[in-house]
């Protein structure tokens, strides 16, 4: 449904967990439209009906993120107003942080979570109300009934001014605590329920790649072969080694699983709340590198596919957006990536060197991410604001869906574009024969890197296309190298630069300066970690001498 100008935007603020989503979700019927505010990288979230159009923004977790609220604000014209959503867990303290930054704006306030209060409590909400004057309803965001619904839409029709006043209502609800708030306990468990959906995610599309992709060589074998006498470049866009029809489904084979996986996995975790309190849990671990617990889930995603990863970290922390893309591009080895990579060890007859490549991109990852973080957004880290506040919920599939639905379609809406975009670009630079070129060109580069010069043309196709480093597969090559070799050129090849399709997503998601900036600084640090990791054996003989 097209949003009519007229039609009154209604901005929906709040701290993370409160249920802004599931709340907007039931009160127009709507499945969410992600998008951009304009001239920003702050996310927004739009539902609309025939009486509102509802934009949710960013849950605050930290001080730090009121920055997207500020620009949610400033959108607000004519008749726009504010919905403020905030929990019956500590109704005094979320009310009081928001109205300095709405003040003199009009709206009104909804408490959620208010069923788990007796119903005696009601006439503090009446109180709370009279001492505002603010339209306030206190209700389940998930169990609207009919008559409240209308009442907010009602409240929404004759908003009232926000002023900065006190608020003591002296009533406050605390969840349960878990094992998740244990301080030591907390971080381990924490770290392995996100990493969890990632690893259920790979595993699953390699599963199911495994059985698609050879169905899908038999059916397109055919036409392959009729279109493979066509003159180039036209040969070459459709069924070229980077081809429409003999690159671009396989994208989608290997993609596609991942991100279904991954969506309904993490669904799970949002509409339980799980997600919240694993993220708070590993915070103080992940604070120290300069992203957040919630950010960590975004980068582990990328081993299935970069570039929804890249757009979901939308709603990451307004200061750990550009860290945390820096890290997905660097290094979060793809479905593709992986299974390549997997498949050069296995090639060498050493499959365990799966081990130590996991554990030293792990280990660069980390301290890349941590050089190119800021020391004031990690100090912006240091004070999450809904500790102690969110609540577990019993999972439904509608809320599940809800949660899901938006990853899914971004994946579909942004990342199909890309992969068509780039099987032409790819097919037109590999008919050039631009590739060989360079692979000729910067075949002295490789003694730096321990390599041999046979290696270059490896290097230059696993940069522009991950799965690319199989060429390291090749007998003659990988039967010529060392285990430090082939860890070396797996690592190099995998890590140089993010493949074609992500930067492309990390120009259209932030710009263009920030995507070449971004590569600038991978490729230094990869030519750094590479020329330790080449060198290795030798400075561990030096170590041992010592």
């Amino acid at each position: 449904m097209l949003k009519n100008s007229s039609t009154p935007k209604i901005i929906v603020i709040g701290k993370e967990g409160v249920g802004k989503s599931q709340l907007i979700s039931s009160l127009t019927g709507k499945y969410v439209e992600s998008s951009n505010f304009k001239g920003s990288t702050v996310s927004k979230k739009s539902y609309n009906n025939d009486n509102f159009s509802f934009t949710d923004t960013p849950g605050i977790v930290f001080d730090s993120d009121s920055e997207t609220t500020r620009i949610a604000i400033s959108s607000i014209h004519g008749n726009d107003s504010i919905l403020l959503v905030v929990s019956a867990a500590n109704i005094d303290e979320d009310i009081e942080y928001f109205l300095p930054l709405i003040k003199n704006k009009k709206g009104m306030i909804i408490v959620t979570n208010w069923d788990r209060f007796d119903s005696e409590n009601n006439d503090i909400i009446e109180n709370l109300e009279q001492n505002l004057k603010i339209p306030i309803i206190a209700l389940d965001a998930r169990k609207i009934t009919e008559s409240q619904k209308n009442r907010v839409f009602e409240m929404l029709e004759n908003p009232r001014i926000f002023s900065n006043k006190s608020v003591h209502t002296g009533i406050s609800i605390k969840p349960k605590s878990t094992i998740l708030e244990k301080k030591h306990a907390g971080v381990f468990i924490g770290l392995a329920l996100l990493l969890s959906p990632a690893i259920l995610s790979v595993i699953g599309a390699n599963y199911f790649g495994d059985i698609i992709h050879p169905i899908i060589s038999d059916l397109l074998k055919e036409p392959i072969e009729n279109l493979s006498t066509l003159p180039s470049p036209l040969m070459d866009v459709l069924v070229g080694d980077y081809g429409f029809l003999s690159m671009g489904p396989f994208l989608f084979v290997w993609a596609t699983p991942v991100v279904i996986i991954y969506a309904l996995v993490l669904g799970i975790y949002k509409s339980t709340g799980l997600l919240d309190r694993t993220s708070l849990a590993i915070n103080p671990l992940t604070k120290i590198i300069g992203v957040s617990g919630r950010d960590v889930t975004r980068i582990v995603m990328g081993f299935g596919c970069n570039v929804p990863a890249v757009i979901s970290s939308r709603s990451c922390s307004s200061c750990t957006r550009g860290t945390t893309i820096s890290a997905i591009s660097f290094g979060s080895a793809c479905s593709y990536q992986f299974s390549a990579s997997i498949a050069v060890f296995s090639a060498s007859g050493m499959p365990w060197l799966v081990i130590p490549f996991l554990l030293f991109l792990t280990a660069t990852t980390i301290l890349y991410t941590r050089l190119v973080s800021r020391k004031k957004d990690r100090v912006k880290l240091n004070m999450p604001v809904i500790e102690g506040q969110i609540f577990f919920e019993k999972p439904t599939f509608g809320a599940i869906w809800r949660e899901s639905k938006s990853n899914i379609s971004q994946f579909f809406k942004m990342a199909l574009p890309i992969f068509l975009g780039i099987t032409f670009v790819a097919s037109i630079i590999s008919w050039t024969g631009i590739i060989d070129y360079f692979a000729v060109e910067i075949s002295f580069l490789m003694k730096f890197f321990n390599l041999p010069e046979d290696a270059s043309l490896a290097i230059i196709f696993g940069s522009i296309r991950k799965d690319g480093l199989l060429l390291l597969a090749e007998p003659n090559l990988v039967s010529s190298l060392s285990a430090i070799q082939i860890l070396t050129g797996v690592y190099l090849a995998g890590t140089l630069l993010p493949c074609i399709v992500t930067f492309l997503t990390v120009i259209r998601e932030m710009s263009w300066i920030f995507a070449i900036k971004m590569v600038g600084k991978q490729i230094i640090a990869v030519v750094a970690f590479t020329i330790v990791l080449a060198h290795s054996d030798k400075l561990l003989n030096v170590f041992l001498k010592i």
